[in-house]
């Protein structure tokens, strides 16, 4: 190739800077992904006013680096609030992740779970019968929503009804209606302070967050001596009968021990881990 400087003799570049590129404007702007969860209340437990009342889903963002920095942050997590504020980020209905029923809560975990680091969850179960630590995968996708409470058949046999969001059981005893209403995070937080202060009233404290009302009174007063006062059988009987009708997920694994191969149908644990995949 022809030298061309010195054959028109054009003045030499060397020594000399390149010439500055023009500034490139850029207007990247990216859109965070969102999708929809199942809510297993169905939206039907929630107050009249509330956001998800009579939702079948709720929209939520996918998770970012910015949602990691709150997972990673040893600030949050001294003060139990962790969970909190990754709710108030992925949420796109602007409410408060406290009065999230716990159900449509964990349902809501496992979905962000899955969009962010794939639907396969390794942690570590204690086996009941030898204690030994082992090694289980759950497979998130098989997620299940369960409870008795969308059981037509078992409500009619039970004599159960929903009405204006509450269960109304009727108590084996007393053969009083008792209106029980699903517990969210803020009735979580409280009942666990108070057993936590007074160990002796656990049972009174879960029957006081559960009922609502008695017959047709709301009076809390009137409601509290009547807990107090409960026969035992009735107690027993509200504790076991919600537990049955609560809409939750279920997410079960076949285990079995490494060393005394101990046999059982295992939950998954919503641990530490849970977001932070190995």
């Amino acid at each position: 190739m022809r030298n061309n400087q010195r054959r028109t003799g054009a003045p030499s570049q060397r020594g000399r800077s390149a010439p500055t590129a023009p500034a490139v404007t850029s207007n990247l702007v990216y859109q965070v992904p969102t999708e929809f969860v199942e809510l297993p209340s169905r939206g039907i437990f929630y107050p009249e006013g509330h956001p998800l009342r009579n939702q079948e889903t709720v929209e939520i963002k996918f998770m970012t680096a910015k949602e990691e920095d709150i997972l990673a942050s040893t600030a949050l997590a001294k003060k139990g609030l962790i969970l909190d504020r990754l709710l108030e980020n992925i949420l796109v209905l602007d409410m408060e992740p406290d009065s999230l029923l716990l159900g449509d809560r964990s349902a809501i975990m496992v979905a962000t779970r899955i969009s962010s680091y794939g639907k396969i969850y390794e942690t570590e179960v204690t086996c009941p019968s030898c204690e030994l630590k082992n090694n289980l995968l759950f497979d998130l996708t098989k997620m299940n929503i369960g409870g008795r409470c969308f059981d037509e058949q078992f409500m009619t046999d039970n004599s159960i009804e929903i009405d204006n969001g509450l269960l109304v059981v009727t108590l084996p005893t007393t053969e009083l209606k008792v209106g029980l209403r699903l517990i969210d995070g803020h009735s979580e937080k409280e009942a666990g302070s108070i057993t936590e202060n007074n160990q002796d009233t656990a049972v009174t404290t879960f029957l006081s967050t559960l009922v609502e009302k008695v017959e047709d009174t709301f009076d809390r007063d009137q409601i509290e001596e009547f807990i107090n006062n409960m026969p035992a059988k009735d107690s027993k009987y509200i504790r076991d009968v919600y537990s049955k009708l609560i809409p939750n997920i279920e997410l079960k694994e076949d285990f079995s021990c490494s060393r005394c191969f101990h046999q059982k149908e295992m939950e998954v644990p919503l641990s530490a881990d849970f977001f932070w995949p190995k």
